[in-house]
């Protein structure tokens, strides 16, 4: 996995958490969130209440102005940041998780006789990997 993808996927969060700071959601961010799920086949797996909310919150937005209540704006960044993720985030975050299960599992001993294991569980290249691996 190259720096482009963790940039990338650095930056959906940072936009997310400065739209909490913010707790404002404008009408031309979902619209883009909601393109965005259209091209990547995000949008027809969810489910029909995200699609109902996030549908409503898109007519609000357009008709009424931004979205300002914070209840609403966290469940539509969920749905937002599910909408916008890609083949290869998810993957980077099932490897996350195995190496994570790894670290924790794994005993100081292991550590000594195969020291290279706890660098590879930090490069992001063989976490990319561990995700691809079933």
């Amino acid at each position: 996995m190259n720096d482009s993808a963790i940039r990338i996927s650095g930056n959906i969060i940072w936009g997310i958490f400065k739209a909490i700071l913010m707790s404002v959601i404008t009408y031309a961010e979902l619209l883009a969130s909601f393109r965005k799920g259209l091209r990547n086949g995000n949008w027809r797996k969810r489910n029909f209440m995200d699609k109902a909310l996030f549908r409503a919150s898109l007519w609000y937005a357009k008709h009424r102005g931004s979205i300002v209540n914070t209840a609403l704006v966290e469940k539509l960044l969920g749905i937002v940041e599910r909408l916008k993720e890609t083949k290869g985030m998810r993957i980077f975050k099932r490897g996350l998780k195995k190496a994570v299960e790894l670290l924790e599992k794994s005993e100081e001993g292991v550590f000594t006789w195969a020291p290279q294991l706890k660098y590879w569980l930090k490069d992001p290249d063989y976490i990319f990997w561990l995700g691809t691996v079933r």
